[in-house]
């Protein structure tokens, strides 16, 4: 221990810090352990009989408390047991709601070694990654329904969400999918797209929903702190429903506007189609313009001349001239003989499939967004920051525990989360 005189170093602050965790620790037992101790619930229910005493470590914000004689009910029938002293703490995987909630928010943001040694640091100095993972384990099987619930009923009045507008003039829906590193054995059935044909990744499904007021003629502006995100591991089917739910929770009443805005995957269209048809569905204008990338090479352009005629064609993208270009194209496609007629086809189709979804010059003028960056820019955050780090090989299960906790932690919606895992706790264990 360093010196704590005024003439040499001081960690006056670090050696209160240590104290307090000791009283706390101390506390904490004797609170736990006080001799008649009322327990709700501790009435054995019908089909119970006490079961005798047992002994176990609740892991506090200061440490392990040892907690002597908790009542053991048991129901034969049922074949099921529970502890009252457990259930009225709202232990998470032994751990308190306190430590647990930030223990979970802290995996939501780093990976696991790094979160444990954050808390170690700032919390408690019992925390180690495996005991993260557990927790995270335990309480992701409780998060996973949080997203899908009905509007109203995923939280209490009380847990926090971040504000929206009762009526907003546009909500806007984003989607898009990023791979996730998997470990090989939860990859098989799965489909890769390289020359191998081997996979190495899994798609994760992700949704951005925000507001915005258009304003004619002006730049697009999301409403501050309005977007909120769901992701999943699951299919096109539940990732629909998924989405779905989400817009309803957010808005109960049908906005003005809805833009569905993607990067025009077959499999997004059909979404859009069967889960927003009220929606006008804008084809991402960045994606748009890389599909020129084909076109240009196939019209033999090349160097400085390509790169001219890139930012001619994306020009007429913008102003909505995407006749003019296919025009252009099957022009150029016309003398370039049989041989290519096939990749001309297939270059030109995109634009002719999506030419109703590219009129750039009419949403601009309304205000409206013609990019899904937001959707794109969470594949980064949402996915990329946590589950996409050098040599991160993940199990199926380990995303999907995880993937709640980090949607909800890019939504605001942590604390709305915690309070819906310690109402279904409640719920379960008064059944």
């Amino acid at each position: 221990m360093k010196q704590k005189g005024l003439d040499g170093p001081l960690d006056l602050e670090d050696t209160l810090g240590e104290a307090f965790n000791k009283a706390g620790l101390r506390l904490m037992s004797l609170l736990l352990n006080l001799p008649g101790l009322r327990v709700p619930e501790s009435a054995p229910r019908q089909g119970e009989v006490r079961a005798g005493t047992r002994a176990c470590d609740v892991f506090t914000r200061f440490g392990h408390a040892r907690v002597e004689n908790r009542a053991y009910l048991y129901n034969k029938h049922a074949k099921k047991g529970r502890f009252p002293f457990d259930d009225a703490l709202r232990l998470v995987n032994g751990a308190t709601p306190a430590l647990a909630r930030r223990a979970l928010e802290c995996a939501a943001k780093e990976p696991f070694d790094k979160a444990a040694e954050t808390l170690r640091k700032t919390l408690t100095p019992e925390m180690t990654p495996d005991l993260l993972k557990h927790l995270v384990r335990d309480a992701g099987r409780l998060a996973a329904g949080f997203f899908k619930t009905p509007p109203g009923a995923s939280t209490p009045p009380s847990a926090s969400c971040p504000p929206q507008t009762e009526h907003p003039a546009c909500a806007v829906v984003m989607a898009d999918g990023t791979g996730v590193p998997l470990r090989r054995k939860h990859l098989r059935g799965v489909k890769g797209r390289g020359p191998d044909g081997k996979p190495k990744t899994r798609e994760a499904k992700l949704a951005a929903f925000f507001e915005t007021t258009p304003v004619p003629g002006q730049p697009a502006k999301r409403a501050p702190h309005s977007t909120t995100h769901v992701a999943t591991l699951e299919r096109k089917a539940p990732f629909a429903e998924l989405m779905r739910a989400e817009y309803r929770r957010r808005f109960p009443r049908a906005p003005e506007l809805t833009l569905f805005i993607s990067d025009g995957a077959a499999w997004l269209r059909g979404l859009r189609r069967t889960h927003f048809p009220h929606a006008v569905e804008i084809l991402d204008f960045y994606h748009a313009a890389e599909h020129l990338t084909p076109l240009l090479e196939l019209a033999g352009y090349a160097g400085k001349t390509q790169h001219a005629m890139r930012r001619k064609w994306r020009r007429w993208l913008k102003e909505g001239k995407v006749g003019k270009l296919i025009d252009v194209c099957r022009a150029l496609a016309a003398g370039a003989g049989a041989d290519a007629a096939q990749s001309w086809a297939k270059a030109l189709g995109y634009y002719e499939a999506n030419r109703g979804r590219m009129k750039y010059d009419e949403y601009l003028a309304k205000g409206w967004f013609i990019g899904s960056g937001v959707v794109e820019a969470a594949c980064k955050t949402l996915i990329g920051a946590r589950f996409k780090q050098a040599g991160m090989r993940w199990s199926r299960a380990g995303v999907k525990a995880l993937l709640p906790f980090r949607a909800a932690l890019l939504s605001e919606r942590m604390d709305a989360l915690w309070e819906y895992i310690l109402e279904k706790r409640r719920r379960m264990n008064a059944a």
